[in-house]
């Protein structure tokens, strides 16, 4: 199986590559699939000969849907025999009944994932290092899943609120290049422009057009949504003061005239010689023009002015400037509402992805914690609980280039277990295997600076580094090893050394060079132990440059 290495993951199909693999060696499992429901669907299979495939969506059909998706609703793990009859994947009889078993990787809304496989081999059975290896191994890519999930999610939302911003901006510049070709509505469209709501638009709206462009009464008036009820704003009674006219609100007239301005966008309609009207009270008779607003293609309301206080006639520029100014107003009442739908939904929005970025950084924490304790596994020996061999390495390493920079000593003692073979065919591998943990518990705690490292070398070989040792420290934790080990009386019939179990030492002390690399001190080490073991075993001895190794005392 590959390292465990959170960190030197180059794929998310290389995460769940090591992950699955590392479930199927625990678990001795004959098939494994990894089915992702939701957010996207997506199945995949891990086989040893060819490593991870991505299968086609056809291929979900041959799995236990049902089973999966009761796994997926209990949100728990399930196990149960599949039936005798030979399946799919069978091409012998078993052996032993085959199980199924769906772990459930669901931990937030929106995140659907199981990783299902079949299996000869009790998961109760498993040890429990291995159970709890392999629930780590679930809640990590479970954890990873959920991370891309809202990582994918948060990035929508994000794009959507852009995108979003980016319309209005287009908005906006299309408006202004739109205003600068109207010179003659240069000032006015500034003006309204600054409006910071609806009412006060509309309010300026009147009071500029009877100001710049030169019209003697203007009224504006909206429609809802239903396009059956008209609403007053603002504008201008009989004598031309400013009014505020909301309270007028009535059906819509059916009057052909009204009808055909609401259904033509861009087109002023002009009455001639019409009655004109003040609170639906006819005050005298003039031109009267109106020109309806628009949201796209929906009618949003209209302008209607007229010539009643000066009587002056309706010119034909002042036709087109009526019609571009209501396309301006038309612009700046959608980019108001747009502008308020856009603070709430920014508002909201960002109430959203505070959400999401909490729950982000909840899983990140849970992520880091994963990582800190799957690298404290990938550096520890399972059997015994001490360092691996991975960690003498990186540790000798880092220890060897600081006592060069600063010509420290360094010390390290070689441990070997005397006849463990013997000790295994009498006993039996299990109680070889508890034999080595109370030889490491022992090592374990007779050593115990923080600055020196106790780790299992290798079989039933130890290790030990001492950093900065006085003068004789090697010496005598050797003889401290050998007297726990005699207090312990491990008995050992088949040994023909002890009637109980002894161990032979090496040590070696050196400086570090330049010219020697770390695994000079361990050679040396080991060098000391073969001879120690030559010598019958059960003694210590220390390694000396140029001359025979010496026994140490013991």
């Amino acid at each position: 199986m590959q390292e465990w290495d959170p960190e030197h993951f180059t794929s998310f199909e290389h995460l769940c590559e090591v992950t699955l693999a590392a479930v199927r060696e625990k678990t001795e499992a004959e098939q494994i699939y990894l089915w992702l429901r939701a957010p996207a669907p997506q199945l995949y299979c891990y086989r040893p000969e060819s490593g991870l495939l991505c299968l086609a969506a056809d291929t979900l059909p041959t799995l236990p849907i049902s089973f999966i998706e009761r796994s997926l609703v209990l949100g728990q793990l399930l196990v149960e025999p599949v039936a005798q009859a030979r399946g799919l994947w069978e091409n012998v009889e078993p052996e032993a009944p085959r199980l199924r078993v769906s772990f459930p990787l669901k931990r937030h809304q929106g995140l659907e994932a199981v990783v299902y496989l079949e299996t000869r081999r009790r998961l109760d059975r498993l040890p429990m290092r291995h159970q709890q290896s392999i629930q780590l191994l679930m809640h990590y890519l479970a954890a990873e899943l959920d991370g891309r999930r809202l990582a994918s999610q948060v990035d929508r939302e994000r794009d959507q609120r852009l995108s979003t911003q980016a319309d209005l901006v287009r908005s906006q510049a299309l408006q202004d290049a739109f205003l600068n070709m109207l010179q003659a509505l240069h000032l006015v469209g500034v003006k309204l422009s600054g409006c910071d709501n609806e009412d006060r638009l509309l309010h300026d709206a009147v009071v500029l057009a009877r100001e710049e462009l030169q019209f003697d009464r203007v009224a504006i008036f909206l429609i809802d949504n239903d396009l059956k009820t008209m609403q007053g704003t603002w504008g201008t009674n009989e004598a031309g003061e400013l009014t505020n006219e909301r309270h007028f609100v009535t059906p819509i007239p059916e009057h052909p005239t009204v009808q055909e301005a609401l259904r033509r966008k861009d087109y002023v309609l002009v009455l001639e010689d019409a009655p004109l009207y003040y609170e639906q009270q006819e005050v005298g008779r003039g031109w009267n023009a109106m020109v309806s607003l628009w949201d796209g293609t929906t009618p949003i309301g209209w302008i209607a002015a007229d010539n009643l206080l000066w009587r002056r006639p309706l010119k034909a520029y002042q036709s087109e400037i009526f019609k571009q100014y209501a396309a301006v107003l038309s612009q700046l009442l959608i980019r108001q509402r747009t502008q308020a739908k856009l603070e709430r939904f920014n508002r909201e929005l960002e109430l959203r992805v505070q959400e999401r970025t909490r729950q982000l950084a909840d899983t990140n924490r849970a992520l880091e914690e994963a990582n800190r304790r799957l690298s404290l596994l990938s550096l520890e020996d399972p059997l015994t609980g001490i360092a691996n061999r991975r960690q003498w390495d990186i540790t000798m390493e880092r220890e060897w280039e600081r006592a060069r920079r600063h010509q420290g000593v360094l010390a390290v003692l070689m441990i070997d277990v005397d006849e463990f073979k013997s000790y295994n065919d009498h006993f039996g591998h299990g109680k070889g295997d508890q034999c080595l943990q109370r030889v490491a518990a022992l090592l374990q705690e007779t050593e115990r600076r923080r600055t020196n490292l106790v780790a299992r070398y290798g079989g039933e070989e130890f290790v030990i580094l001492l950093c900065a040792p006085q003068p004789g420290e090697a010496e005598r934790l050797a003889e401290q090893i050998h007297q726990g080990l005699s207090r312990l009386q491990i008995p050992h019939p088949a040994s023909q050394v002890e009637p109980y179990l002894t161990v032979s030492i090496g040590f070696s002390y050196l400086i570090p060079s330049s010219d020697k690399g770390w695994q000079t001190l361990t050679e040396q080490a080991d060098q000391a132990l073969y001879h120690a073991k030559s010598r019958g075993r059960a003694c210590t001895l220390a390694y000396l440059v140029d001359a025979v190794p010496v026994i140490a005392p013991h």
